[in-house]
């Protein structure tokens, strides 16, 4: 069981900028790294705002970049994107801001796809089950139920 040595602000600030020249991270994710690290709070404020205004970090930034991958990659919905948002201490303003952007047309484009693949893995199943499953699976994901309704009828009716 490795512990986490206490590092002085200056290695600090110095290691963080290089962590954020290469991924980008929230403000929480930099204040747990202080925490972890031993920084006493003031002076993780101090490092933090560094950060900010030398732009290493900006939540809004790290926000839109979070929301695109999550949707594109992870085939997230709307729901399970805004909860890992709040989980990561964004502010609320810069939530709404960068959920507004994700636009409907991919946001539905990618359910399709979901549904359109776990559905040709429930083809064992009636079609009371599937639909159930589809649309468990679809909540899941963090998508909208009038949305995952209408999309999983479409599957089931093309399906029988």
């Amino acid at each position: 069981m490795s512990q986490e040595r206490t590092v002085n602000p200056e290695e600090a600030l110095s290691r963080l900028q290089n962590l954020c020249s290469a991924r980008e991270k929230c403000s929480s994710d930099i204040l747990n790294k202080l925490r972890q690290w031993k920084i006493p709070d003031e002076t993780a404020a101090v490092i933090l705002e560094k950060l900010k205004k030398d732009k290493f970090v900006d939540d809004l930034r790290y926000a839109g970049f979070f929301v695109r991958d999550k949707q594109k990659f992870n085939k997230w919905g709307r729901d399970k994107i805004r909860f890992a948002l709040m989980h990561k201490q964004l502010p609320k303003d810069i939530i709404e801001e960068v959920m507004g952007n994700l636009p409907a047309e991919t946001y539905e484009s990618s359910l399709r796809e979901l549904l359109k693949k776990k559905s040709g893995e429930l083809e064992k199943y009636n079609a009371y089950e599937r639909k159930n499953r589809l649309i468990r699976f679809a909540l899941q994901r963090g998508f909208d139920y009038d949305l995952i309704f209408r999309i999983v009828d479409d599957y089931i009716v093309s399906s029988e």
